[in-house]
């Protein structure tokens, strides 16, 4: 999530208008068909030659980065270097600070004399006023998010060994600050104006606020707000992938460390099966997508593949099931327009 900020040069955005989208930065060290590749399964769409642009530094010495244009502070680092030197060489306008959060492996910090060691899905505020060494072996992805003490106040007057502290992954405000920054990095929200784009710079930094003033020991909470709580992580990390076709039962499974089964049972215990639920929210963003005002040059079949179907009949039976109309229909404005 997104660091340096002069990365997206003004000309990516000539005639982009108030569009907001997600954003590839290619290294040097990556061919465009496999960076392509990377974006596709990452989205679960092709991008255009517009949405991708090579850079010959990216932070963490990564082979491509997710971001967003406009940029709005979030960035998503795929495949880091094993070392990494903060500031880099030559680099102008870097953010002071920064949170980072290895999304897998492990991630050692170093400034001076102190030392942090991360584990997948922790966090971190950093001051990068001094030279930041970053070690990050085996890792797949490094997010980031720069912050603004404009709107933070609180880092002006954070001691830089206070703020370079472990933030546990059952954080409250990390969980959700993670899941928002993921659905903003993937375009599902439509912050298509820059009133809107302001609103979600705040509520990230209201969220890494509550992220860190949340002093709440870990506890052990009741087994259904536990079981409560594993499904709402669930079903935000099905929402994030329901584009991908790949999508499955032990994908899910894989992100969570448990068995198929158990995620099957979280389900069944709604009183329907984890097929039913990604096929009817994959209906439901397809009737927003047909219905909104902005999409109507996209074709039918466009959206079917956007949202994850793979077979356009089986769309267009299950939407017609679904909601009593057929997907042309839809888009026509002759199923009346409430959205379900």
């Amino acid at each position: 999530m997104d660091v340096v900020a002069t990365t997206q040069p003004e000309a990516a955005d000539a005639g982009a208008g108030d569009a907001f989208s997600p954003f590839w930065l290619m290294s040097d060290s990556i061919a465009e068909a496999e960076a392509r590749a990377i974006a596709h399964k990452i989205l679960g769409r092709v991008l255009g030659r517009r949405d991708l642009r090579t850079e010959p530094a990216l932070p963490f010495g990564a082979r491509c980065v997710l971001t967003t244009r406009p940029d709005i502070g979030l960035m998503s680092c795929f495949e880091p270097a094993a070392r990494w030197l903060w500031p880099v060489a030559g680099a102008v306008d870097l953010p002071r600070y920064v949170l980072v959060r290895p999304a897998d492996g492990r991630a050692v910090i170093e400034q001076g004399e102190r030392r942090l060691s991360l584990r997948a899905r922790e966090a971190a505020i950093l001051d990068l006023a001094c030279e930041t060494r970053f070690r990050l072996p085996q890792l797949g992805r490094i997010d980031l998010i720069a912050l603004d003490t404009g709107r933070l106040p609180a880092l002006a007057s954070a001691d830089a060994a206070a703020l370079m502290r472990p933030i546990p992954r059952g954080n409250r405000g990390l969980q959700v600050l993670a899941h928002y920054g993921a659905l903003l990095l993937r375009g599902l929200f439509p912050l298509n104006s820059a009133a809107l784009r302001d609103l979600a710079i705040g509520h990230i930094h209201d969220l890494v606020d509550v992220m860190m003033t949340d002093s709440s020991p870990p506890g052990t909470p009741a087994t259904a707000d536990k079981r409560a709580g594993r499904l709402m992580a669930i079903k935000a990390d099905i929402e994030v992938r329901l584009e991908r076709r790949d999508l499955s039962l032990e994908m899910i499974a894989g992100l969570h460390g448990v068995t198929p089964r158990a995620i099957q049972k979280s389900f069944e215990a709604e009183g329907r099966a984890f097929s039913e639920y990604v096929l009817e929210r994959r209906l439901e963003r397809a009737w927003l997508r047909l219905v909104a005002a902005d999409e109507a040059r996209l074709s039918i079949s466009g959206v079917a593949f956007e949202v994850g179907f793979g077979d356009l009949s089986y769309f267009n039976r299950s939407f017609r099931k679904r909601f009593g109309c057929s997907p042309s229909q839809a888009k026509a404005g002759a199923a009346q327009s409430e959205v379900p």
